[in-house]
């Protein structure tokens, strides 16, 4: 009955937000998200306080509680308004150029000239489908790793990211998924991974905790021997910047990848906070080191 009851609401908040993207203008996405936010924030919610808890830990030496609480405003504000935008652009079938400026483009070019196929490692911070969009426009070989939303229409997903003449991979198995990567990286392709999500495999160090960390990404790295790029989105004062990085430089240990990439990824959330994704439980499982 609890699953039946959330597949509603997903599917009416899919078609509210759908609605509104089609309707709305480009200067009315933020006041409306912003409304809508300050709304969600007003009520009491599981994964609300899931998030509180994480920013709780993530910054418990850095901000006050009731700094934490804007904190935690502005997120779920970002949340909506990611979710605005992103229905905008499908309704209005808008042109990703002028939606993102990017930093490092370089990194990307000189990693394709190897043959090797990209492992571009993301997280779950910002506007990520402007990200993923903005490069295939440009005419880039894009492929993502991505989990159908439990409660979203079956394929909602895989069809979305196909329109924007993107390579989907759905994640099917642990056992599955390596092959379709490998298989997209022969063919040259810069293959997304959001590599910041807690999955049994290694403990490496993040906001200065142990905690869970997936090492599939760099362990097909490794193997394939091909380039670990780190590419993610933020909002800026000027509009969504993708910052490309410099290839991480592969090595026999797998804890120095993943905390390469988790120091990067730290360095941009602790200025970006409220743009992280944190509904995920990252700090569920911690180990003292």
């Amino acid at each position: 009955m609890k699953s039946f009851v959330k597949h509603i609401i997903f599917k009416f908040a899919l078609k509210f937000f759908m609605g509104l993207g089609r309707i709305l203008g480009k200067k009315q996405l933020i006041t409306v998200s912003s409304f809508l936010g300050s709304l969600l924030y007003s009520l009491s919610w599981k994964r609300k306080n899931v998030a509180f808890d994480n920013l709780k830990i993530a910054f418990e030496q850095q901000y006050k509680e009731s700094e934490l609480k804007k904190v935690l405003k502005k997120f779920i504000q970002e949340i909506i308004l990611t979710a605005l935008e992103i229905a905008f652009i499908v309704k209005k079938k808008e042109k990703l150029a002028q939606w993102a400026k990017v930093s490092g483009i370089e990194h990307l070019d000189e990693a394709l000239k190897k043959r090797k196929g990209i492992i571009a490692l993301s997280a779950h911070l910002g506007n990520i489908p402007v990200m993923l969009a903005w490069l295939a426009e440009k005419g880039y070989p894009v492929a993502v790793l991505f989990k159908e939303g439990k409660y979203l229409p079956e394929g909602f997903l895989y069809n979305l990211i196909k329109s924007y003449k993107i390579y989907p991979i759905p994640f099917r198995s642990d056992r599955e998924v390596p092959k379709e990567i490998i298989s997209a990286l022969n063919k040259n392709m810069i293959v997304f991974i959001l590599a910041d999500q807690a999955r049994p495999g290694i403990y490496a160090k993040f906001f200065g905790k142990y905690v869970q960390c997936q090492k599939g990404a760099f362990v097909i790295a490794q193997r394939k021997g091909s380039p670990l790029v780190p590419i993610f989105i933020v909002r800026g004062e000027n509009g969504h910047e993708i910052k490309i990085y410099p290839e991480i430089e592969l090595q026999k240990q797998v804890e120095i990848l993943i905390e390469k990439y988790n120091c990067l990824l730290e360095e941009l959330i602790r200025k970006y906070p409220e743009q992280y994704y944190w509904f995920h439980r990252r700090f569920k499982r911690m180990r003292v080191h």
